[in-house]
Order: C-alpha cells, then sequence, then structure tokens
C-alpha cells in the first residue's frame, strides 16, 4: 500500500537495463531511499511510466534511463502533454556514451561496437527530439555532461556522479600493515568489454567470419607485469568475471572467479581480500565519458587502485602515486608496484584513499550525495510544450 498516496510524493524510475548501469545509477538508488521515509520521496522502479491519472497525480519527477530511440519519443512527448496538469519533473539518465562525439564512440575492442556502428546515427537523431523535453538531464561525469552540452547544445546538465552503497560494500576497514607486503592479492574486476577475446571462424551465428583478438585498454607493460609477477609467484592474481585471452597461458597459475550479478558483486570482491585493484584504460573519448567507480569500490574495500592516467581520464582523481602513464614501460610500473609494497607507502595511500572516499561523498547514503538527488527530483520543471 503507497504511505501518503494523498501527497505527490511518488519518483517513477524507468529503466532500460538489469546491469550495473540501472543498479549504481537507480536501483540501489530506490532500495535506499524508499526505506528513508523522512527523505519525502518514494521511489517506484518501472520498465515503463504509469500514466493513469492516479499515478500522475502522486507523481513527483519521472528519471528516466537511456531513452535513446522512436518509441522513447512518444513516451517522453505524451509525458510533456500532460505535464502543465499535473506537475511533474521530467528527468533524463546517462551514465555511458551511446552516441558519436567527436567522431568517436564504443572503441573497436569493445564488442558492443559491432551494433554501434550502425544504431548510432539514428541514436543521435533520436536524442536529439528527446533531450529538448526534459527538464533536466543528468549525467554520471562531466566529460559526458560536457558532451550532451557540445553536441546538443544543452544548458540544463548537470553531474551525480557513480557512487557505492555502504549496505553492500561495507567491510571492516583495514588495519595498518606492520611490514611489507611479501605476496600481495591482487584483482582484476574489469568487464570483459575491455578488451576483446578471439572467436574462430564459424563458430558464432551471430560472428560467422570470427572475431580477431584485441587488447583493448591493455598495452604490453601491463600485460608483461602481470604475467611475469604471477609466473614467478610473487602475487596472487585473482580475475573475476572473464579471462583476458591474454592471460590463458597462466590460467593454470591464477584464481578465476565466474562473473556475479551485480548484488553479488561487492561481497565477491570483499571476500577476495585484494591488495590491489588493476584499472588499465586506453585514452579514448569513450573512457574519457566513464566515472571512476572502479576506484570507489577500491576505495571501500581498502585495496590501493592502479589506474591509467591521462588527459581527462576518469582516473585523474586517484592518489598520484596510482597513476599510470599511457606509455609506462614494464620496469616503471614493476617498481612502481613494488614500492607500493612498503609498508609505509601502503598504509598512506589506503589512508587517503578511506578519506577521499568520505570527503568526496562516495557513499551512496552520504548528505552530499542524498541531498543532490533531492536537488534533482524537487527543482522546476519546465512545462512548455
Amino acid at each position: 500500500m503507497l504511505r501518503n498516496i494523498d501527497q505527490k510524493q511518488i519518483v517513477q524510475v524507468i529503466y532500460r537495463d538489469t546491469s550495473g548501469c540501472s543498479h549504481y545509477r537507480l536501483r540501489f538508488n530506490s532500495a535506499y531511499f524508499g526505506a528513508r521515509e523522512d527523505l519525502g520521496f518514494i521511489p517506484v522502479l518501472m520498465p515503463f511510466p504509469a500514466t493513469d491519472a492516479q499515478w500522475l497525480n502522486c507523481t513527483k519527477a519521472f528519471v528516466c534511463q537511456r531513452f535513446i530511440n522512436e518509441q522513447d519519443y512518444q513516451i517522453v512527448k505524451a509525458l510533456k502533454e500532460v505535464q502543465p496538469k499535473f506537475g511533474f519533473k521530467l528527468i533524463y539518465e546517462l551514465d555511458d556514451l551511446c552516441w558519436d562525439h567527436k567522431n568517436a564512440g564504443v572503441p573497436e575492442y569493445n564488442m558492443a561496437s559491432f551494433n554501434f556502428k550502425k544504431n548510432a546515427p539514428g541514436i543521435y537523431a533520436s536524442l536529439a527530439k528527446i533531450l529538448p523535453l526534459f527538464d533536466e538531464i543528468v549525467a554520471s561525469t562531466e566529460y559526458l555532461a560536457k558532451a550532451f552540452r557540445e553536441d546538443f547544445n544543452l544548458h540544463n546538465v548537470t553531474v551525480i556522479r557513480n557512487v557505492v552503497p555502504r549496505y553492500l560494500w561495507n567491510c571492516e576497514r583495514k588495519m595498518p600493515l606492520s611490514e611489507d607486503l611479501k605476496k600481495p592479492t591482487v584483482l582484476l574486476s574489469q568487464a570483459p568489454q575491455h578488451w576483446r577475446n578471439p572467436i574462430p571462424l564459424g563458430v558464432s551465428p551471430e560472428f560467422p567470419l570470427g572475431v580477431t583478438p584485441m587488447k583493448g585498454d591493455w598495452t604490453d607493460a601491463w600485460i608483461e607485469f602481470v604475467k611475469k609477477n604471477v609466473i614467478e609467484d610473487k602475487i596472487n592474481f585473482v580475475c573475476m568475471g572473464a579471462l583476458p585471452y591474454f592471460f590463458e597461458d597462466i590460467a593454470d597459475k591464477i584464481k578465476f572467479i565466474p562473473w556475479k550479478d551485480t548484488v553479488n558483486f561487492p561481497g565477491e570482491v570483499i571476500r577476495t581480500k585484494a591488495d590491489f585493484e588493476l584499472a588499465p584504460i586506453a585514452d579514448n573519448v569513450f573512457n574519457k565519458c566513464k566515472s571512476a567507480l572502479r576506484f570507489t569500490e577500491s576505495c571501500a574495500i581498502g585495496a590501493i587502485m592502479l589506474g591509467s592516467d591521462f588527459e581527462d581520464s576518469p582516473y585523474n582523481e586517484i592518489h598520484p602515486a596510482c597513476k599510470i602513464k599511457t606509455d609506462i614501460t614494464f620496469d616503471e610500473l614493476n617498481n612502481r608496484f613494488w614500492n607500493l609494497c612498503k609498508k609505509d607507502n601502503y598504509n598512506s595511500v589506503i589512508k587517503w584513499q578511506y578519506d577521499h572516499l568520505n570527503a568526496s561523498g562516495g557513499w551512496l547514503e552520504s548528505d552530499k550525495h542524498i541531498n543532490q538527488w533531492l536537488s534533482m527530483i524537487d527543482g522546476t520543471n519546465n512545462s512548455k510544450i
């Protein structure tokens, strides 16, 4: 039974996928905010809007994830027509680049690029019609927000960063090391879209001619760093989700954990007791639009994250000692890693990451993040049609 149904408290959260995007951007927030009566709104997750008069009378706002086609346009157009009568706010929500920006979209090594190439023009055309109907556009990063402003001439774009729910990522804070790390546990939890595994000729109906492998976000230095230290038994390497083809020859020397759904993923990561996480990414427009979520997760579990550093990289916010230039050599990367394994250096970075997580509002439950959501749904709407 809806509480306070006579008040305008419902926020209809319209999702478009069941991936990590909808969980971190919408589902985790809805679960937590829905349990907080003191916040004054009721998030309701739905695949399509509820548009009968009873629902609309009680609806404060619609948060619409990744509306990118003609059907979506018709849905928003219909809502826009009745907006003056019912007074709700229309909010657009997007986490990843889904159109060509600066003549670049999904990189070739990401399997989604095969469909992106043929769909991108239509997506852009739909967005050009859809976005002006919304009162507010919400992006996960400033770089993505800037792309919205530049490509669609928008001035109502705001940023709400990706955060992690403490109710899923809550684990005991690490105690400082009393001695240097001798054989650290190193975690790779990247999705397989960060590289491209090969598909042999005639194996896949979708790709009958096969698919050639690509290193993607990985460079030779990163690959050599992992393989050499695994072969020499210097690190415990844990790979989650999918094994990159360039690590197949060390598969018997590493721990592999099959991919978990987004709700169970945090617990699985916590149980690895990782000392480090690796997050190499290539210098391209798609990655620049992405958030530093992997870093926020690393901060939550008390693991040092090594991430790629370049202009407008999402990992520009990480600790300076952990920023890895895209042209780094194996020796430089290896020396950097083992220097961070020294107890004083390790303890210093871990403390910095914990402090950064709290100060930046990286927890979903933080006042900063809650206030951003309240501002998003309570702001004025533009009811002109």
